[in-house]
């Protein structure tokens, strides 16, 4: 009886020394689980970076290539595209405003910002990409340099020199505007093959897409307000530029001459 007490005292013992070894093993098959999904999830966190890095790389190879096309206008050559910039001459990386409120923030703060029509490209009814950023008044004056290498930003009077060759060559800006994206029933005829198109312009909002063109001129030094000009076709269905200023509120697209 005593022998059959101590060999089940034994087998209870085995057993739980056996139940306690399962369970260790499967405390550390899990820590070694949890090791392998940390590691396969930080590669893969890891690969998602060296994406996204790539892609700004991508996209600023782009950049730099559209921003390298030139229309040459009597004695000026002019950007052949919008500027689409997301980043200042010294690299320096501009801030995208995503809605109307990172907008105004931006402006409060006297920040440097740019924005595609509608805050957010995938927003957009139409490719407003193609019709390169809306920068505010701080992106066009900042020290570190809008305007790309090799690039300067057009004063007021640039933009009259295009407008009193135009003429004197028998033509308007209409001969600058684009043939199509036009809502108004206009159409340009892009001679010059500038091809302004009706980018719209923002301030609290957006608007004008379709109907209006909107170009930052730059001054210095900086004043209350910022210079800018507007193109738009008149009642005889002729390209005319009108100059105006504003403040930071505005949005404007931005085209450069060659320095």
């Amino acid at each position: 009886m005593k022998k059959s007490i101590i060999l089940l005292a034994f087998i209870l013992s085995v057993n739980v020394l056996y139940s306690q070894s399962k369970k260790e093993q499967i405390a550390n098959l899990s820590i070694r689980l949890d090791s392998m999904l940390f590691f396969l999830s930080s590669e893969r966190t890891a690969h998602e970076e060296e994406k996204l890095i790539l892609n700004a790389k991508i996209n600023s190879l782009e950049e730099q290539i559209r921003s390298n096309k030139s229309i040459k206008v009597d004695a000026q050559n002019w950007m052949a595209e919008n500027l689409t910039v997301s980043t200042f001459r010294n690299g320096d990386i501009i801030l995208q405003a995503q809605s109307d409120e990172e907008w105004r923030e931006a402006g409060f703060n006297e920040q440097a910002a740019w924005c595609y029509y509608n805050d957010r490209i995938e927003d957009s009814t139409v490719v407003v990409k193609t019709y390169g950023k809306l920068y505010n008044s701080f992106a066009l004056n900042d020290s570190r340099g809008l305007a790309p290498e090799g690039w300067r930003l057009p004063k007021e009077a640039d933009w009259k020199e295009m407008e009193e060759h135009l003429l004197f060559s028998g033509m308007s800006f209409s001969d600058a505007f684009s043939k199509e994206g036009w809502t108004n029933g206009q159409l340009g005829s892009n001679t010059t093959g500038l091809n302004f198109h009706p980018a719209g312009w923002r301030d609290v909002g957006c608007g004008g897409l379709g109907s209006q063109i909107s170009y930052w001129a730059y001054q210095s030094p900086i004043g209350e307000s910022t210079p800018y000009v507007s193109l738009f076709f008149d009642e005889n269905g002729l390209g005319t530029l009108v100059n105006h200023s504003t403040s930071w509120i505005n949005g404007f697209s931005v085209r450069c001459l060659r320095e």
